[in-house]
């Protein structure tokens, strides 16, 4: 089965909140996540602009009522994000949403690192399938390498590393800059499947 994007982006922007403007935040200005900062270019800010200019920031309720504003936010999360983890290319939709979550939150290289260090970590020295090259990048070799993992090891025991490996990313950037552990709520986007 063909993972869906949209159960993915409807599951995923639910943790990526309305608006903001965290001053520790890197990112900056966000809308749904989507950092001004980082994304300067986005065509939905055109729009942001717009709508606050004419309502002189008093109602950012029209955001969420502009279609064209949440067809540029998609638009935005499907070019950005899944396309670059190949999502449509992914074995499940297990496996497709922890990795579009964790390439929103995480970048797109770090969370297909994850994936990697992951596949190779299951292979057991390399008698199920050899190693990869934990470059950042998604491509034919890494799939064929998840499918092999998959069938050897249950879908969940990969979940669930996809989810220490993200945990461990938050936790060496708290330790890194403390002023990021006002963001403990990143640890809410791990889940852990025990049964």
């Amino acid at each position: 089965m063909t993972p869906d994007f949209q159960i993915s982006f409807n599951k995923a922007i639910q943790s990526e909140g309305f608006i903001s403007n965290n001053k520790a935040d890197h990112g900056g200005f966000t809308y749904k996540g989507i950092s001004r900062t980082k994304h300067p270019a986005w065509p939905g800010w055109k729009i942001i602009d717009s709508i606050y200019r004419s309502t002189d920031y008093k109602s950012v309720q029209q955001l969420n009522n502009s279609t064209a504003l949440q067809t540029a936010v998609t638009n935005f999360y499907h070019t950005e994000f899944w396309n670059k983890i190949q999502g449509d290319l992914l074995p499940s939709q297990l496996i497709a949403d922890e990795l579009f979550e964790s390439s929103i939150n995480l970048g797109v290289p770090p969370a297909s690192e994850i994936l990697q260090r992951t596949i190779n970590l299951l292979n057991r020295n390399a008698r199920l399938y050899p190693d990869i090259l934990i470059d950042g990048i998604i491509g034919t070799q890494t799939l064929a390498a998840l499918n092999k993992s998959i069938a050897a090891n249950e879908e969940k025991l990969l979940f669930n590393l996809l989810n220490f490996y993200q945990a461990k990313r938050y936790i060496e950037i708290m330790e890194r800059d403390h002023s990021q552990e006002i963001f403990i709520g990143w640890f809410n986007r791990i889940e852990i499947i025990k049964t």
